[in-house]
């Protein structure tokens, strides 16, 4: 017969202090911020636009937040530069429903999945 033991020293959920929610507002803030103009300098000036990219990147990291979802596939991932059609080609591939970026700067690919439905 197995006995479970249970612990007397449970921890307790601790709720998020008002001061937590605040910084984690101000970095999204900042995040948004810095992806924001790197998605208008990319076209005109792309390692203007890395740059941008990556210091958004490191204030998440500090803020413990990801990107936000709409701006997730706008950049490589391995090199951090900006997708545009200068910058890589970009294939569907139908029977698989996937789409195929390659980056020209680090010559990787990505493949992401799509559905038939467009929500």
């Amino acid at each position: 017969m197995f006995i479970r033991m249970v612990s007397s020293h449970r921890r307790k959920k601790r709720k998020r202090s008002i001061e937590r929610q605040d910084i984690q507002f101000l970095t999204q803030e900042a995040m948004t911020f810095f992806i924001e103009e790197s998605i208008k300098t990319r076209s005109t000036n792309p390692l203007q636009s890395q740059e941008f990219y990556r210091a958004a990147r490191k204030i998440g990291k500090r803020g413990r937040i990801h990107l936000p979802h709409q701006y997730r596939n706008y950049f490589c991932r391995s090199c951090n530069y900006p997708i545009s059609i200068k910058t890589t080609r970009i294939r569907l591939n139908s029977k698989k429903r996937q789409i195929h970026y390659f980056c020209f700067n680090c010559r990787k690919e990505q493949r992401f999945g799509y559905n038939k439905r467009s929500e």
